[in-house]
């Protein structure tokens, strides 16, 4: 897969045919491929995936059992040096990677990461300004271990001036509940209802997403990071857009969400 002109990072806190699961490294799911015009970078919440490089490509059956999110982006090379800045405060697992000579000045902490040797000092969050290869704009909030909160409420929702509506895994029944504590709030969605009028709850829901509550706002973000108290411990970051398209088609599969009074509201 790779050469000595190409660079690929692939990353996951579940590794395929692992029984290992990286507790002390980011909740992040994802992965790199660039050579020096451009690349692009996926970010997903789709665990054992993808495969190792070697076996092809593959989904697991356990992406299947609930609903995934999954965003990939085409960027000029200029903009990986920056998101090199976001990985270091990931702390990503990494699984597979080659970041041949070439790429080291631009991409230092992506190399460290890849071979698994000492890192500088982690910033407890970044922001950064990204740019796609079409242009469109995109914001990408990081976080490290470090940053001991809830990313949706304490940084993003007041970063981006908005309310969010906020989709994450439910499974364990201790989800954070809905936020008015701010002054940008964060509402719980609970029932989501597709286009074929099919519904499910956010207990089979394994992606984690926000939209703002107001559509003029047109905020999308896109990541890794459920709403638990577990994972404000946890490394990880949304990747966020105003790209209207992408705003609509989320929106409007909110059936209903949670008030800060836990009440339910019907969209």
């Amino acid at each position: 897969m790779s050469n000595d002109s190409t660079a690929y990072v692939i990353y996951n806190d579940d590794v395929p045919h692992s029984k290992h699961y990286s507790w002390k490294q980011g909740h992040t799911k994802g992965f790199l491929f660039l050579d020096k015009s451009q690349g692009f970078w996926g970010i997903h919440s789709i665990p054992l995936f993808p495969p190792f490089p070697e076996e092809g490509y593959g989904y697991p059956p356990t992406g299947k059992q609930n609903a995934q999110m999954a965003i990939c982006i085409t960027f000029r090379y200029n903009q990986f040096a920056e998101i090199d800045k976001q990985l270091l405060c990931y702390n990503p697992n990494i699984y597979s990677c080659s970041i041949p000579d070439i790429f080291h000045p631009d991409l230092p902490n992506v190399q460290k990461l890849c071979v698994g040797s000492a890192l500088p000092l982690i910033p407890w969050r970044h922001l950064s300004k990204l740019q796609s290869a079409q242009g469109e704009n995109f914001l990408h909030f990081a976080k490290s271990r470090f940053f001991v909160d809830d990313i949706y409420v304490a940084w993003m929702a007041q970063q981006l001036q908005t309310d969010l509506l906020a989709e994450s895994w439910q499974h364990d029944g201790q989800e954070l509940p809905s936020n008015c504590s701010l002054q940008h709030h964060v509402y719980n969605i609970n029932l989501i209802k597709t286009p074929w009028n099919s519904t499910f709850s956010s207990y089979y829901d394994h992606s984690k997403w926000c939209v703002s509550w107001r559509y003029e706002d047109q905020w999308t973000c896109i990541g890794d990071l459920n709403r638990a108290p577990q994972q404000a411990w946890r490394s990880g970051g949304f990747i966020c857009t105003q790209n209207p398209y992408i705003y609509k088609a989320l929106r409007h599969v909110i059936f209903h969400y949670h008030s800060c009074n836990n009440s339910r509201r019907w969209i």
